[in-house]
């Protein structure tokens, strides 16, 4: 019995094809929504970071917002800057200098800068993926139609 086929090509269903779109199109929802949430984390660790630097220089008569949209506004007088706490993960905060949990937040803002970069690549991979099976798709459906 011969293959109709010649070495190195693939012959796929078009309902395999439109079920790995699928899977494509989930993957490419999911990788959106936690690239959102790594770049809000990146926009709270930067927002710390502008705080802290802000109590250094500024450390009387402060605006400070209660809320994440600046709902309700606190007027501080004098915050002693000593100590912060600094959130580790996992429910544990340390109370150190300044100088420190700006170091820890660096450190943070670099890990979700290589998180975010990764996430990225593997969005791109998947968008690439998905837009030539889309392609494909749409050649089938219109050599479909030409053909009926």
């Amino acid at each position: 019995m011969s293959d109709s086929t010649s070495p190195g090509r693939v012959v796929v269903s078009l309902e395999d094809l439109l079920a790995q779109a699928d899977a494509l199109r989930k993957s490419i929802d999911a990788l959106q929504k936690l690239r959102d949430e790594v770049y809000e984390s990146l926009n709270s660790v930067k927002s710390s970071k502008d705080a802290i630097n802000l109590l250094k220089t500024q450390g009387k008569d402060l605006m400070l917002s209660a809320d994440r949209r600046g709902y309700v506004l606190l007027k501080v007088n004098e915050i002693p800057i000593s100590k912060v706490l600094v959130n580790l993960g996992l429910g544990y905060y340390a109370e150190i200098e300044p100088d420190q949990a700006s170091k820890i937040l660096d450190e943070k803002e670099d890990e979700l800068n290589k998180s975010l970069q990764d996430i990225t690549q593997r969005l791109n991979k998947a968008l690439e993926e998905y837009t030539q099976i889309a392609e494909f798709l749409n050649r089938a459906q219109q050599s479909q139609r030409s053909g009926e």
